[in-house]
C-alpha cells in the first residue's frame, strides 16, 4: 500500500508550489488552480489505493469472502467522483452455494451496480437539480470545485434512478391532537410526446397556524407529499398521508381533519382514506367563480355570499338564475352556470364555515404550490417526463420539509455498511512510515534554500511558519 507515499510526494509538491508563489514566481488565482489539481490528483489516487487495498483484504481474508470463488480479476471500473474520474480494479466472485456473482468490494463500499456517480456527488446533482435546469447544474458544480464531467443526461438518469428516501422518522411518543389540516392542489406542467399536459399533485398537513411576525402566520409542524399521481396513484398519495398521520399522531384523539382543496375530485376523495374528513372548499376559489359570473355587480355578490354563509342553497340559485335570466346569455357554458354548477357540486365545502366556523382556517395551497411546485416544474418552456417530474417533486417536497437531500441519500446507503478495516499488521507498517516521513520533513524542510536568504519576506514568513508548526 503506497498510499502514505503518495500523500507525502504531493504535499511536498504543494509545498514547492506554496514557496514558488510567496517568491514571486506564480500570481495568487495560479496558485490556487495549481493546488486545487494537486489535491484532486491526490483524492482520485488516494480513493482508488483504499478500494484496491479492500479487495485485497477480502482476497486474503477466506473467512469473509466465505463460499465465494474468484472468477476473474483486475477487472476495471471507473466512477465519477467529487476529485473526478477515480478507476479501479477489483475481483469478480461466484457464490459456490447459490450461483451469485458480484464484485464484492463495490458491496462493501456501497456503490451499486452500474453506478457511474458516487454517492456524495450525487447528493450535490440532487440538491442543485430542484433549483436548476440540467444544465446550470452541471455548471454550478464545476465553479463549486467538482473536478469532474457531468452532462446533462447524468443529471437527469441521476434523478430518475433516486429511490424513494425516508422523509420523516417515527417519533417515541404519538401526538395527541383533536383536530389536523389538510391543504392540497396541483401544478399543470408540460409533458414530453404525446401528452400535452400532465398535474403534480401537492398535499401538505398541519396542526394549524401560528403568528410568526405581525400580518404573517406559519403552519405548524407542516408536512408536504407531492408527486405526479393520477388514477391509481392518487391512492398512493392518500395512503402515504395516512401512513404518516398514523405514525405521528395518535389516530384515536383525531375528531376531525379538514381537507382544504379546489373542489377537485381527487381532493374530495379523501375522505375514502381518511377517518373523520371534513371537506372544505377553498374560498379563494369560489371567488374567482363568482367574479367571473357577476363581475362588478357589487350588490348580488352580496347578496349571493349572505346566502351562501346562511347555507341556503334555494336562495343561491335563485339569485344566480335571475342573473341568468337578465342577460340571458346564449353561450350554455356561460359564466354564471360555471358559478352555479361550482357551487352546488362543492355545497357541503361552503357549508363547513358555519358548521365549523371556530375550527376551520384559510387555505394557502395555491401559494405554497407555486413556491415548492411552480418555481421549478412549470415556469418558463420547460417539457418534462413524467419519471423526472415526478421524482423532482417528492424532492421538492423534502427540500421544503427542511430535510437535505445529501444526508438522506448517504445515510440510506451507508447506514448499513461495515466500517472500512486493513489487517493490524497493514496499518502499522503503514504507521511507520508516516513516523519516518515526520522525522525526515523536519530534517529537510529547514534545508529549503529559500532559507538561506536575508531577511526577504518569503524567507521570514516560511521561517515563521515553522517556529509555530509541530511536526
Amino acid at each position: 500500500m503506497d498510499i502514505i507515499q503518495r500523500v507525502h510526494e504531493k504535499f511536498l509538491l504543494a509545498g514547492e508550489k506554496i514557496i514558488e508563489t510567496l517568491d514571486g514566481k506564480y500570481t495568487y488565482p495560479v496558485f490556487v488552480e495549481q493546488l486545487k489539481e494537486i489535491l484532486n490528483e491526490l483524492g482520485r489516487e488516494v480513493c482508488t489505493e483504499v478500494i484496491e487495498e479492500m479487495d485485497k483484504k477480502i482476497y486474503s481474508d477466506k473467512q469473509e469472502r466465505k463460499d465465494w470463488r474468484v472468477v476473474q480479476k483486475d477487472c476495471k471500473r471507473t466512477i465519477i467522483g467529487e476529485f473526478g474520474d477515480i478507476t479501479y480494479k477489483r475481483r469478480y466472485y461466484e457464490n459456490k452455494v447459490t450461483g451469485e456473482k458480484a464484485y464484492l468490494v463495490d458491496k462493501i463500499m456501497g456503490i451499486d451496480k452500474y453506478e457511474r456517480v458516487d454517492l456524495d456527488l450525487r447528493g450535490d446533482i440532487l440538491d442543485l437539480s430542484t433549483m436548476l435546469s440540467y444544465e446550470k447544474s452541471t455548471q454550478e458544480l464545476k465553479r463549486e470545485g467538482a473536478n469532474c464531467n457531468i452532462s446533462r443526461q447524468t443529471v437527469m438518469n441521476t434523478i430518475r434512478k433516486t429511490d424513494n428516501l425516508q422523509t420523516y422518522e417515527k417519533p417515541q411518543e404519538k401526538k395527541k391532537v383533536e383536530v389536523l389540516y389538510i391543504e392540497a392542489d396541483e401544478d399543470h406542467i408540460h409533458l414530453q410526446g404525446n401528452k400535452k399536459s400532465g398535474e403534480v399533485k401537492l398535499v401538505y398537513i398541519h396542526e394549524g397556524l401560528n403568528n410568526i411576525t405581525k400580518g404573517r402566520n406559519g403552519l405548524i409542524n407542516v408536512k408536504y407529499f407531492a408527486g405526479v399521481r393520477d388514477g391509481k396513484e392518487i391512492e398512493k398519495l392518500w395512503l402515504q398521508v395516512w401512513s404518516y398521520i398514523k405514525d405521528v399522531y395518535d389516530e384515536d384523539s383525531i375528531k376531525h381533519i379538514f381537507v382544504s382543496g379546489d373542489g377537485a375530485r381527487w381532493i374530495k376523495d379523501s375522505k375514502e382514506y381518511l377517518p373523520n374528513v371534513v371537506y372544505v372548499l377553498d374560498l379563494f376559489h369560489l371567488q374567482k367563480y363568482i367574479t367571473a359570473a357577476l363581475k362588478d355587480d357589487k350588490k348580488t355578490k352580496r347578496a349571493l355570499l349572505k346566502a351562501l354563509f346562511k347555507q341556503d342553497r334555494d336562495k343561491a340559485n335563485e339569485i344566480l338564475n335571475q342573473k341568468l335570466k337578465e342577460l340571458n346569455p346564449q353561450n350554455p357554458e356561460n359564466p354564471i352556470t360555471k358559478c352555479q354548477k361550482y357551487i352546488n357540486s362543492n355545497w357541503d365545502g361552503i357549508c363547513a364555515y358555519s358548521l365549523y366556523k371556530d375550527q376551520v382556517i384559510g387555505c394557502s395551497a395555491e401559494s405554497h404550490v407555486s413556491h415548492i411546485l411552480s418555481e421549478r416544474l412549470s415556469r418558463g418552456p420547460i417539457s418534462w417526463s413524467e419519471p423526472s417530474a415526478d421524482k423532482l417533486a417528492q424532492l421538492r417536497a423534502m427540500k421544503a420539509n427542511g430535510i437535505s437531500i445529501k444526508e438522506a441519500i448517504l445515510k440510506q446507503r451507508y447506514e448499513a455498511l461495515k466500517p472500512i478495516k486493513l489487517p493490524k499488521q497493514t496499518l502499522y507498517k503503514e504507521r511507520h512510515k508516516i513516523k519516518k516521513l515526520k522525522q525526515a520533513a523536519s530534517e529537510n524542510i529547514t534545508n529549503l534554500p529559500v532559507l538561506s536568504y536575508k531577511k526577504t519576506f518569503t524567507s521570514m514568513a516560511i521561517k515563521s511558519l515553522l517556529s509555530q508548526s509541530v511536526i
